[in-house]
């Protein structure tokens, strides 16, 4: 089946009206019903229109012109059903001045809501990206603290199990490494006596500078303790991460020049293993190793702001899988779980290096395409992604179909990850109401 345009924006923007109508009509109904409960317990309200009309006012304020045409309609049909009923409200319709006086001052009281609402609206938002933020920090710092603990922990036990001791001395250059050591670098076991240059040789040449700044700032009492973390090559040539501690033992008095260090070596290749292990988890899915909704909004951020310097577009696609239920509820979950590994591994052929690709659960994908030299070449991806789909898989001798649906929604910098996100998730429900294994552009 080919890909279908979307709706026309007219359409949309008409969808998108008629809840605040309804809201304006409702809340305005609502005050119809507070006047005609008064006038049953004997209350006499002045006019018909005081308390629908607050009700009108409240809509423009929350829905905007579509919530004042709602509440106005509601209003001016109660006003012509009492014209007919004037006793119930005999000092509003005593003099036309009355009514005329009403109408200008609601009027008035409507455009003050309509002028208002941008900016409440703006403060609404600004107070929801900043509860949004806040939530994103507190698990930021909840990771980082998990990540703390486990930290400390690897890093007691490896001290109590594989700690190498050295003890440099300055003027000779001469290092001595405990039998430790030896293990680290997969030698025989045995004191090992070297010297500082033929260390430094084994040193990650990325590490070099870091290690030589901590070093010499700790040689000249510029910080109290030397410690850094460095890889060093050993003897079968794997990389070994290590934790070096020393501090300063022995100064020559007269001139303060340090004469000999002490400290230890630790063999933390397990704890950055873990470390990243950690790390990964955190910002991508476990199914797929995919990025998470964590990581794409982090992504989808940072692309905005490039967008912003660069001027240029950028565009999400919010895509879902045609058929998934029927391959759980027939093959089961597992054969569930090896069509979305294969969807992963599709949709990074189908992208740039550059994009970013992400798993949000059960069978909804996002794309971010940024830098884009012009809108079509987001639409050709589209294309490219729903015929990629469309290829069959074969899962225990059965051949499994599932299609793609694609909701498509252009950005740049001044637009909001979550509202282009929406907009994104908006395009994929017409895509699918349109006949599924296709896209649709907002």
């Amino acid at each position: 089946m080919s890909s279908q345009p979307f709706a026309p924006d007219a359409v949309t923007r008409a969808k998108q009206r008629v809840p605040m109508l309804l809201l304006g009509a409702v809340l305005a109904l609502a005050g119809v019903g507070i006047v005609e409960a008064l006038l049953m317990t004997g209350a006499a309200p002045l006019t018909p229109i005081g308390w629908p009309s607050l009700g009108m006012i409240a809509a423009a304020g929350i829905g905007g012109v579509a919530g004042l045409a709602g509440g106005a309609a509601t209003v001016l049909g109660y006003y012509v059903l009492n014209l007919g009923q004037t006793e119930r409200f005999q000092d509003f319709f005593a003099h036309p001045g009355i009514t005329a006086s009403w109408g200008v001052a609601v009027a008035l009281l409507a455009g003050a809501a309509l002028a208002v609402r941008p900016r409440l609206m703006r403060l609404a938002s600004a107070e929801d990206e900043l509860v949004t933020r806040r939530k994103y920090e507190l698990a930021l710092r909840e990771s980082e603290e998990r990540l703390r603990v486990a930290k400390a922990r690897l890093e007691m036990a490896l001290d109590g199990s594989n700690v190498a001791l050295w003890d440099f001395e300055c003027a000779s250059g001469r290092v001595y490494l405990s039998d430790a050591w030896a293990r680290t670098m997969g030698a025989a076991e045995g004191e090992t006596v070297t010297t500082l240059t033929e260390l430094i040789s084994l040193v990650h040449r990325d590490d070099l500078e870091q290690v030589h700044r901590a070093a010499v700032e700790a040689l000249k009492g510029e910080r109290a303790l030397y410690a850094v973390e460095h890889r060093v090559r050993a003897r079968n040539g794997e990389w070994h991460w290590v934790l070096s501690r020393g501090r300063v033992t022995d100064r020559d008095p007269a001139s303060g020049r340090a004469l000999r260090m002490i400290g230890t070596n630790v063999d933390i290749t397990e704890r950055k293993r873990i470390e990243e292990a950690v790390h990964s988890a955190a910002q991508s899915d476990p199914l797929t190793g995919l990025a998470n909704r964590l990581l794409f909004n982090d992504r989808l951020r940072l692309a905005l702001a490039r967008s912003r310097r660069s001027r240029t577009d950028i565009a999400v696609l919010y895509l879902d899988l045609d058929g998934f239920k029927k391959v759980n509820d027939t093959l089961g979950h597992a054969a569930g779980d090896r069509v979305l590994k294969d969807v992963a591994l599709r949709l990074r052929a189908c992208l740039r290096q550059s994009d970013a690709v992400a798993r949000f659960g059960g069978d909804e994908f996002v794309v971010l395409l940024e830098d884009l030299r012009d809108r079509e070449h987001a639409v050709a991806v589209v294309e490219k992604i729903i015929d990629e789909m469309r290829r069959p898989l074969r899962i225990e001798g059965s051949e499994v179909a599932v299609t793609a649906s694609v909701g498509l929604a252009y950005g740049d910098g001044g637009d909001d990850g979550e509202a282009l996100l929406k907009r994104a998730d908006q395009a994929l429900y017409d895509a699918k109401a349109g006949g599924r294994d296709r896209y649709s552009v907002i």
